[in-house]
């Protein structure tokens, strides 16, 4: 029986472990991985505003393209423009041998910080 990861990471934290997808894509590891792309490093935004730090440099992410790095790594990709995208590549990519890394682009927002 086939079991499929699904592993949900945003355009930032993936930049932290991209290596990953090539160990994947070297055992075609049954894993999808739903990368929202937003453009920046949210959760470090959130901590900058929790530390009254705000406007640290280098928390946007202008150009990255996740889709080419991981065809570059020897991953299954695809982007998800609509919900109607999401659905279809989401089913492709749980038929997929091996992993597919499933970008999903995302409007930033203003963290909650209660």
């Amino acid at each position: 029986m086939k079991r499929t990861i699904v592993a949900s990471i945003g355009d930032g934290s993936f930049q932290y472990s991209i290596q990953a997808i090539w160990t994947a894509a070297q055992h075609k590891l049954p894993i999808v991985f739903v990368v929202q792309r937003n453009g920046e490093y949210a959760v470090l935004k959130s901590f900058a505003l929790l530390e009254k730090t705000p406007a640290v440099p280098g928390m946007d992410l202008p150009g990255l393209d996740i889709a080419s790095l991981a065809t570059g790594y020897g991953c299954r990709t695809a982007t998800a423009g609509s919900t109607d995208d999401l659905v279809r590549e989401f089913k492709a990519a749980l038929a997929a041998e091996g992993p597919t890394v499933l970008v999903v682009p995302t409007q930033p927002r203003l963290p909650f910080l209660g």
